[in-house]
């Protein structure tokens, strides 16, 4: 590991994070070193450097790099998920006499000027006076978007406590994690020459071809080292059927390459 790989990666407070955004940064650097042999091997034209480098950054490289970033969009979508349980248990629409008072509730709230209101629901100890603001939408109760969405995450810190701390310092470390990924894709697309804008469409088709498996009725991916998840119908159309691994990867070089570091 160089220097600015571990400057980079010191504070991915996660073993397997940090080891993803190492890797990431690993593909990067491997990249960088190929392409500087390309650009200095006089047995190619300077049309034939170009469309060789192109070709490696797009069958190899950058599906490289996309597998290796795979646990960090994992932590992405993991923390997502348990931020998404922590939300405001919606009321029983069958009880009537509790949905009155809530519009009673909002009405009285929605009758203070703004600075009381927000002075009341920010500092009120009465969760059934919160509950009845987010239960609707916050113009109900006077109440703009930014000043619905601080009760509701007051709320949400208030009755799930450690639990947001633990999840917050998950974004935090998958954050990390994704800047080191950011780098080494800055620095692919610099050996690529490409501009950004370029580059965003280059890289769009610069995919691992998904590893189809029938099982039954269904098709499913292998997604080595877990359950195999159903195909999408886009899995489905760009993906092919491998006898094995050593095919698989024979076939894709990105995978291969993140398989061996």
């Amino acid at each position: 590991m160089n220097i600015r790989t571990q400057q980079i990666v010191s504070r991915i407070n996660n073993d397997a994070l940090r080891q993803a955004a190492t890797l990431c940064l690993d593909v990067a650097d491997r990249f960088g070193q190929r392409a500087a042999s390309i650009k200095s091997d006089p047995s190619f034209t300077a049309v034939g450097r170009e469309k060789v480098l192109m070709d490696e950054a797009a069958k190899t490289y950058l599906p490289g790099l996309k597998v290796a970033f795979a646990p960090i969009a994992k932590a992405f979508a993991d923390a997502k998920t348990a931020r998404a349980a922590m939300s405001i248990a919606a009321p029983d629409p069958s009880n009537l006499a509790a949905a009155l008072e809530r519009q009673e509730i909002r009405a009285m709230v929605r009758a203070m000027s703004p600075n009381e209101r927000m002075s009341f629901l920010m500092g009120t100890v009465d969760e059934r006076i919160v509950d009845a603001v987010l239960s609707a939408p916050g113009v109900l109760s006077g109440l703009l978007d930014e000043q619905f969405g601080q009760l509701r995450d007051q709320a949400v810190e208030r009755r799930f406590g450690d639990r947001v701390a633990e999840i917050r310092e998950a974004e935090e470390t998958a954050e990390a994690a994704q800047a080191a990924m950011l780098v080494a894709r800055n620095d692919i697309r610099a050996a690529t020459g490409l501009d950004e804008r370029a580059f965003d469409r280059f890289e769009k088709k610069a995919v691992i071809t998904p590893w189809l498996v029938r099982e039954g009725d269904r098709v499913v991916k292998v997604v080595p080292g877990s359950t195999y998840p159903a195909a999408t119908a886009d899995e489905i159309a760009l993906g092919k059927f491998y006898a094995n691994k050593d095919e698989y990867l024979a076939d894709n070089p990105g995978a291969r390459l993140a398989a061996a570091a």
